[in-house]
């Protein structure tokens, strides 16, 4: 834990600026305020499909994201470097990002052959899954053919040397989502998992519907970490530096807008400092560790939750 809060300290201390810090604070809290003020993504961009709502998806990222570029740019002109490169490393990222999220070009047609009792379960499991086609694999191809010199696949080939740090922020975690768990907007998100009769279309227990529902959830953290911890911090190191870190935790919060408004603000923090981990140890599976565990545990605390309730 404590070379975890070195990481921390050591990178606040090179990189903090008080204005630059204080200014995008501010942006992105306004858009929080926004978002929420409107309902824009539940109410707004979930209700439209296709390429609107790839383009919606587009412009919310590409202003939660390039914004705070610009003002890092802005307070530390010296350290930044907004050439070509990373204009096109950038829009192909934040492209991939609003193609998985609007689900372009596949909802339309994979979701159609979903038999009416697998639609719901199965919806949500693609749902999960989707990161690994639409972000893991071109990124796989972009590695390939541009950046396969650096021997590390965006923070996934190389593994954190110690992993009882992050079992100890899991275990600091525990609390904090029991005391989440009895407010009303936790209990309306989660569990993630919905009961279907999933299980009787496909004549299994409803145990296996639910591990297979599980996985996937798994799986689409390690696409999440990938994208945020992995590409837009150590895939674009060498144009931002230390200053790649604000901008991702910006995104970052722009993915939980369908999410409680806390959940939202706490991920600003959480993909920062997850950030800054990914950047010291130029590894993401700690951030993975901590993530897919967090996620799992607010599953198994809101399974008890509902239980209770019922």
């Amino acid at each position: 834990m404590r070379k975890l809060w070195h990481y921390l300290v050591n990178h606040v201390r090179q990189d903090f600026h008080l204005t630059q810090y204080l200014l995008v604070l501010i942006f992105i809290f306004v858009c929080i305020i926004v978002n929420y003020y409107l309902d824009f993504e539940d109410s707004i961009i979930d209700h439209q499909t296709g390429f609107r709502k790839f383009i919606l998806f587009f412009l919310t990222h590409a202003g939660t994201y390039i914004i705070p570029v610009l003002l890092a740019k802005k307070f530390k002109p010296d350290l930044i470097n907004l050439n070509r490169q990373f204009w096109i490393r950038s829009m192909f990222a934040l492209t991939l990002l609003s193609a998985d999220r609007s689900f372009l070009f596949l909802e339309s047609h994979l979701f159609a052959l979903l038999n009416t009792q697998l639609f719901v379960w199965g919806y949500k499991v693609i749902n999960n899954l989707s990161g690994t086609l639409y972000i893991i694999l071109p990124f796989l191809i972009f590695y390939i053919l541009t950046d396969r010199s650096t021997n590390n696949f965006y923070g996934l080939t190389k593994k954190p040397n110690d992993l009882k740090p992050y079992f100890i922020l899991l275990a600091i975690m525990v609390p904090i989502i029991i005391g989440a768990s009895f407010l009303p907007g936790f209990q309306k998100q989660y569990p993630m998992y919905v009961s279907t009769t999933a299980h009787d279309y496909l004549g299994v227990p409803e145990w296996l519907t639910v591990a297979g529902y599980e996985l996937a959830y798994a799986i689409n953290f390690v696409s999440i970490e990938f994208f945020y911890r992995g590409f837009l911090i150590l895939g674009l190191t060498a144009f931002l530096g230390r200053s790649s870190i604000l901008p991702m935790a910006c995104l970052y919060c722009s993915l939980h807008f369908g999410k409680p408004m806390p959940e939202a603000i706490s991920s600003i923090f959480g993909g920062y400092i997850l950030g800054v981990i990914a950047f010291e140890t130029k590894s993401i599976w700690g951030g993975i560790l901590v993530h897919v565990g967090i996620a799992w545990l607010m599953e198994v605390i809101a399974f008890m939750q509902s239980s209770y309730n019922n």
